[in-house]
Formats: C-alpha cells, sequence, structure tokens
C-alpha cells in the first residue's frame, strides 16, 4: 500500500492511504502555538468510536509528529512504500 501526506492548511496534515483516500493519521499545531506539534492516528475498526482515535504525542518538530505516525503503522505491521 502507498501512504502520502496530504495538507489540510499550514498546521493541519493528513497522513492518507492513497487507494481509498482514508485518512490514517493526522498532525497539527494548536493556533498559537509555533513549537509542538501533535500526532493521531485513526484504528482501523467498525465501528469507528472516539476510542478510535488515538493520540501519540506531542513533538518539538514536523518530522517529528511525522514520523511517529509512519512509525505506528509500520510497526502495527503494515509496510511504507515511498511517498
Amino acid at each position: 500500500m502507498k501512504y502520502t501526506w496530504q495538507n489540510e492548511s499550514k498546521i493541519i496534515i493528513h497522513y492518507v492511504r492513497v487507494e481509498d483516500s482514508r485518512i490514517m493519521g493526522t498532525i497539527w499545531q494548536y493556533v498559537g502555538n509555533n513549537f509542538t506539534w501533535t500526532s493521531k492516528i485513526y484504528a482501523e475498526e467498525f465501528p469507528f468510536t472516539n476510542a478510535s482515535e488515538k493520540y501519540l504525542g506531542h513533538y518539538a518538530s514536523l518530522d517529528g509528529a511525522q514520523k511517529s505516525v509512519e512509525d505506528y503503522w509500520f510497526n502495527d505491521g503494515f509496510i511504507l512504500e515511498d511517498k
């Protein structure tokens, strides 16, 4: 499967599975906070509930937040391909 990062805005970026356009994770900065990025993933489960959103943490850089989402899916048995 192939994944890509898609910007919703300057402060919200989604990790999307290309084949079905499903959002697998999101990173964002809160308004007024230029230093911290937050990341979460959306578990593939049905039915989708509030518990399906899993927060991974806060990061000092955009790259760190992106890597946390990519690593979650890699460690969960998904194989990442080139973006």
